[in-house]
């Protein structure tokens, strides 16, 4: 940022700065840390969000004197554990639960009404950077709403990425609150990769921004040989896709349902990894199902997981699927992988942690087979580990490493990732594929004008649609 334009900003109670998709927000939070007075408070949503600010600053050499970097539920759960009965949470209510988050932002903004805690906040902090404003629920935005009470308060998002309102009304840009304060940007991210495809997305913004007015866009999939590629849907089980994927370092592959994406990743026989959420669902409905003394359950549950996770288990141990459902751990007539048969029945025998243990790392090592979900795949042998260890059930372990922050293992390193819009922001590849086949079945499968620009905007260097339409309908964006 210019000098001016820090300036303008200080002379500020609030602003809020719109900043499209790589147009270099980061780099203007970095800034105003490095350059405005005091120690700021900066806060974002996600932990790769933290993770992502936390990198940028360290490149630029910013002490961390200058800040505090946290997620908005941290911080918030932070001020309700200091100051319980004023924020009025419930001990019981645990993380998991789907009251807890709702519960803990209530809380901050009862904390913050008072000008006591306010006060404190305030000795401590210059200023309050909020990064990804757009994906604020009301609740959240309400407690930034009380701390500008005291402190002058920044925010940056770009309303054309609100892709989150399926779950809570979105905070409004139009009634914001705070002062919408123009900054300039530039394209960035494409500098270097393709400019073209810089330009197209920024023809392609003005094009999507009615659909904040609660305007259907119809968006041309038309190619255009410097950015943008059209595949027809038979592209799906032609090969093409392993053509695409050999042409680029790092491919995502967007869809719009999750059991799209697993269907694509086991399609590709593990060339495209799952992205998982974090709530792992089948995670803990497995870790529950093996929290038994029961060797036919705990060899029941095993199998059936292996197949969610790895493609060939259906043909390669076919022979062993009868009898293992049956209850029959007899294997001697199976020539086929004998060293599964031996460890399965000793599961089925001994039913300990090591014997589920030593099935996960025969299926791992075994080449015949091909792991697409290869996080859940982990996260079960890292719960069965835990489990073990400190003698806890699988269930606790489970939910121990993938909602305690200092568990948590990271799985950034995928180079083919099979997602939906939802868990790819924030991410970016060379090539984006977004899967367009089914759109013209039912609205349900139409993307939103947010969840289409946020797609687009992960490609670096190419974006691919699959469909056989020259144009596709977009929903309005929900909650906002």
């Amino acid at each position: 940022m210019k000098a001016e334009e820090i300036a303008l900003i200080q002379s500020k109670h609030n602003a809020a700065i719109v900043a499209p998709a790589g147009h270099g927000k980061t780099e203007m939070i970095t800034d105003l840390v490095d350059k405005l007075p005091g120690k700021k408070l900066v806060l974002t949503h996600t932990n790769a969000g933290v993770d992502a600010l936390q990198q940028r600053m360290n490149r630029k050499n910013i002490s961390k004197e200058k800040y505090y970097l946290s997620t908005i539920s941290s911080f918030c759960m932070k001020w309700c554990d200091a100051y319980p009965q004023t924020a009025g949470v419930d001990s019981a209510v645990k993380m998991t639960d789907n009251k807890y988050y709702p519960m803990v932002h209530a809380g901050a903004i009862r904390i913050f009404q008072n000008e006591w805690a306010r006060k404190v906040i305030g000795t401590t902090y210059s200023c309050v950077i909020i990064d990804e404003y757009q994906d604020c629920v009301l609740a959240q935005h309400q407690i930034f709403v009380e701390l500008n009470k005291t402190l002058p308060v920044y925010v940056l998002g770009d309303p054309l990425q609100a892709i989150f309102g399926f779950k809570e009304k979105l905070v409004s840009w139009k009634n914001l609150c705070f002062e919408v304060t123009p900054i300039k940007t530039y394209p960035w991210r494409w500098e270097k990769t393709n400019p073209a495809l810089g330009q197209y997305l920024n023809d392609v913004r003005t094009q999507l921004l009615p659909g904040l007015d609660g305007q259907h866009i119809r968006l041309s999939t038309v190619p255009n040989s410097g950015a943008v590629h059209r595949i027809g849907i038979s592209a799906l089980h032609d090969g093409s896709i392993y053509k695409i994927a050999n042409q680029y370092e790092t491919v995502l592959y967007i869809a719009k349902w999750e059991p799209d994406t697993i269907a694509f990743s086991k399609g590709t026989g593990g060339l495209f990894q799952h992205d998982e959420t974090q709530s792992l669902k089948i995670l803990y409905e497995a870790s529950q199902l093996l929290d038994t003394d029961d060797g036919y359950a705990r060899a029941n549950t095993i199998y059936d997981f292996i197949g969610e996770c790895a493609s060939g288990i259906a043909t390669e141990l076919k022979s062993y699927e009868g009898h293992i459902k049956d209850g029959d751990f007899d294997f001697s007539r199976i020539k086929k992988h004998p060293e599964f048969g031996k460890r399965m029945a000793r599961l089925y025998k001994y039913h300990g942690h090591n014997d589920m243990m030593a099935v996960l790392d025969w299926i791992k090592n075994e080449p015949g087979f091909r792991i697409h979900r290869r996080e859940l795949f982990t996260e079960m042998q890292r719960s069965i580990r835990r489990a073990r260890d400190l003698n806890i059930p699988i269930a606790q372990a489970a939910q121990e490493i993938r909602m305690i922050t200092g568990n948590q293992s990271k799985y950034a390193g995928f180079k083919r990732l099979a997602s939906r819009t939802l868990l790819s922001k924030g991410l970016e590849f060379d090539c984006v594929i977004i899967d367009l086949s089914k759109v013209a079945q039912n609205a349900s499968n139409r993307y939103s004008s947010t969840e289409m620009y946020v797609a687009m905007t992960r490609a670096m260097k190419a974006i691919y649609f699959i469909t056989d339409q020259d144009s596709v309908l977009l929903n309005v964006p929900q909650g906002i």
